[in-house]
Protein backbone atom coordinates (compact mmCIF):
# COMPACT_ATOMS: atom_id res chain seq x y z
CA UNK A 1 0.00 0.00 0.00
CA UNK A 2 1.28 3.53 -1.25
CA UNK A 3 0.06 7.04 -0.32
CA UNK A 4 0.27 9.78 -2.03
CA UNK A 5 -0.56 12.91 0.09
CA UNK A 6 -1.03 16.24 -1.51
CA UNK A 7 -1.56 19.41 -0.13
CA UNK A 8 -3.48 22.12 -2.03
CA UNK A 9 -1.71 25.33 -0.69
CA UNK A 10 1.69 26.42 -1.67
CA UNK A 11 1.85 28.57 1.00
CA UNK A 12 4.55 27.98 3.54
CA UNK A 13 3.27 28.92 6.33
CA UNK A 14 -0.19 27.02 5.17
CA UNK A 15 -1.61 24.98 8.19
CA UNK A 16 -3.02 22.23 5.74
CA UNK A 17 0.97 22.36 4.71
CA UNK A 18 1.27 21.61 8.25
CA UNK A 19 -1.26 18.75 8.46
CA UNK A 20 0.43 17.42 4.98
CA UNK A 21 3.50 16.45 7.22
CA UNK A 22 1.65 15.68 10.18
CA UNK A 23 -0.10 12.53 8.13
CA UNK A 24 3.42 11.83 6.55
CA UNK A 25 4.48 11.59 10.38
CA UNK A 26 1.96 8.61 11.59
CA UNK A 27 2.12 7.15 8.06
CA UNK A 28 5.75 6.74 8.44
CA UNK A 29 5.06 5.42 12.15
CA UNK A 30 2.72 2.94 10.94
CA UNK A 31 5.13 1.49 8.48
CA UNK A 32 3.25 3.04 5.38
CA UNK A 33 4.74 3.79 1.82
CA UNK A 34 4.10 7.26 1.33
CA UNK A 35 4.94 10.40 -0.69
CA UNK A 36 4.37 13.90 0.20
CA UNK A 37 3.82 15.78 -2.93
CA UNK A 38 5.62 19.10 -3.48
CA UNK A 39 2.82 21.34 -4.06
CA UNK A 40 4.51 23.52 -6.20
CA UNK A 41 4.33 20.63 -8.35
CA UNK A 42 0.84 21.41 -8.80
CA UNK A 43 0.79 25.00 -10.16
CA UNK A 44 0.14 24.99 -13.99
CA UNK A 45 -1.25 27.65 -16.05
CA UNK A 46 -5.08 28.08 -15.55
CA UNK A 47 -6.92 25.26 -17.90
CA UNK A 48 -7.65 26.47 -21.46
CA UNK A 49 -8.37 24.53 -23.52
CA UNK A 50 -6.57 26.23 -26.88
CA UNK A 51 -3.55 26.41 -24.71
CA UNK A 52 -3.64 22.47 -24.12
CA UNK A 53 -4.32 22.35 -28.33
CA UNK A 54 -1.26 24.28 -28.68
CA UNK A 55 0.97 23.25 -25.83
CA UNK A 56 -0.57 19.49 -24.41
CA UNK A 57 -0.76 18.86 -21.04
CA UNK A 58 1.78 20.54 -18.80
CA UNK A 59 4.62 18.05 -17.80
CA UNK A 60 4.18 18.40 -13.99
CA UNK A 61 0.54 17.39 -14.38
CA UNK A 62 1.85 14.29 -16.23
CA UNK A 63 4.24 13.56 -13.28
CA UNK A 64 1.16 14.36 -10.55
CA UNK A 65 -1.37 11.61 -13.15
CA UNK A 66 1.55 8.92 -12.55
CA UNK A 67 1.87 9.75 -8.96
CA UNK A 68 -1.79 9.48 -8.42
CA UNK A 69 -1.91 6.24 -10.43
CA UNK A 70 0.95 4.64 -9.02
CA UNK A 71 -0.43 4.80 -5.48
CA UNK A 72 -2.65 2.99 -3.65
CA UNK A 73 -4.64 5.94 -2.04
CA UNK A 74 -4.21 9.62 -2.51
CA UNK A 75 -4.88 11.99 0.74
CA UNK A 76 -5.89 15.21 -0.58
CA UNK A 77 -5.34 18.26 2.27
CA UNK A 78 -7.03 21.16 1.14
CA UNK A 79 -7.54 25.00 2.83
CA UNK A 80 -10.99 26.09 1.66
CA UNK A 81 -10.60 29.90 -0.41
CA UNK A 82 -14.22 31.56 -0.20
CA UNK A 83 -16.01 28.17 1.10
CA UNK A 84 -14.59 26.74 -1.63
CA UNK A 85 -11.95 24.88 -3.14
CA UNK A 86 -8.88 26.58 -3.62
CA UNK A 87 -7.25 27.21 -7.51
CA UNK A 88 -4.24 26.02 -7.08
CA UNK A 89 -5.75 22.67 -6.38
CA UNK A 90 -8.63 22.52 -8.82
CA UNK A 91 -6.52 23.49 -11.95
CA UNK A 92 -4.29 20.50 -10.80
CA UNK A 93 -7.59 18.35 -11.22
CA UNK A 94 -9.16 19.62 -14.27
CA UNK A 95 -5.74 19.55 -15.97
CA UNK A 96 -5.13 15.81 -15.11
CA UNK A 97 -8.38 14.78 -15.92
CA UNK A 98 -7.97 15.91 -19.50
CA UNK A 99 -5.23 12.79 -19.67
CA UNK A 100 -6.40 9.73 -22.22
CA UNK A 101 -6.28 7.84 -18.77
CA UNK A 102 -8.36 9.25 -15.88
CA UNK A 103 -5.98 8.80 -13.34
CA UNK A 104 -8.62 9.60 -10.93
CA UNK A 105 -11.00 6.67 -12.52
CA UNK A 106 -11.49 4.10 -9.25
CA UNK A 107 -9.13 5.63 -7.06
CA UNK A 108 -9.63 5.41 -3.23
CA UNK A 109 -9.27 9.33 -2.10
CA UNK A 110 -9.77 10.57 1.57
CA UNK A 111 -10.63 14.43 2.06
CA UNK A 112 -8.63 16.60 4.74
CA UNK A 113 -8.84 20.07 5.86
CA UNK A 114 -7.69 22.35 8.63
CA UNK A 115 -8.67 25.97 9.50
CA UNK A 116 -8.16 28.90 12.34
CA UNK A 117 -12.32 28.79 11.59
CA UNK A 118 -15.06 27.47 12.62
CA UNK A 119 -15.59 25.34 9.30
CA UNK A 120 -12.02 23.80 9.40
CA UNK A 121 -12.34 22.91 5.40
CA UNK A 122 -15.54 21.15 5.46
CA UNK A 123 -17.19 23.30 2.54
CA UNK A 124 -14.31 22.65 0.35
CA UNK A 125 -14.06 18.73 1.12
CA UNK A 126 -17.78 18.86 -0.04
CA UNK A 127 -17.45 20.81 -3.40
CA UNK A 128 -14.47 18.12 -3.51
CA UNK A 129 -16.04 15.36 -3.11
CA UNK A 130 -18.60 16.40 -5.86
CA UNK A 131 -15.65 16.76 -8.03
CA UNK A 132 -13.62 13.52 -7.72
CA UNK A 133 -16.69 11.90 -7.61
CA UNK A 134 -17.84 12.87 -11.24
CA UNK A 135 -13.95 11.86 -12.29
CA UNK A 136 -14.91 7.97 -11.01
CA UNK A 137 -12.92 8.54 -7.79
CA UNK A 138 -14.08 6.59 -4.39
CA UNK A 139 -14.27 8.85 -2.14
CA UNK A 140 -14.44 8.15 1.23
CA UNK A 141 -17.32 8.94 3.84
CA UNK A 142 -15.20 10.19 6.87
CA UNK A 143 -13.32 13.21 6.40
CA UNK A 144 -10.65 14.80 8.68
CA UNK A 145 -11.55 18.04 9.55
CA UNK A 146 -9.78 20.34 11.71
CA UNK A 147 -11.43 23.35 12.92
CA UNK A 148 -10.17 26.03 15.09
CA UNK A 149 -6.81 24.93 15.16
CA UNK A 150 -3.27 26.46 14.30
CA UNK A 151 0.39 24.63 13.27
CA UNK A 152 1.40 23.59 16.76
CA UNK A 153 -2.33 21.74 17.12
CA UNK A 154 -1.48 20.42 14.21
CA UNK A 155 1.60 19.04 15.18
CA UNK A 156 -0.07 17.28 18.30
CA UNK A 157 -3.46 15.65 16.45
CA UNK A 158 -3.63 12.21 17.84
CA UNK A 159 -1.76 9.40 15.53
CA UNK A 160 -5.30 7.27 16.18
CA UNK A 161 -7.38 9.25 14.84
CA UNK A 162 -5.18 10.50 11.65
CA UNK A 163 -4.23 6.48 11.58
CA UNK A 164 -7.85 5.24 11.66
CA UNK A 165 -9.17 8.29 9.04
CA UNK A 166 -5.96 6.93 6.53
CA UNK A 167 -7.10 3.44 6.99
CA UNK A 168 -10.84 3.55 4.64
CA UNK A 169 -10.64 1.61 1.94
CA UNK A 170 -8.28 -0.65 3.11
Amino acid sequence: MSLLIIAGSSRKASINRCLQQRLAEVAAANGEQYYVYPPAELDAPIYNGDYEEENGIPSNIQKLATAIQESSKVVVVTPEYNASIPPLLKNAIDWSSRLETNPWAGKTVLLAGASPGQFGAVRSMTDLRGVLCNLDAWVAPAIASIAKTNADKIAELDAGFLSKFMSQGD
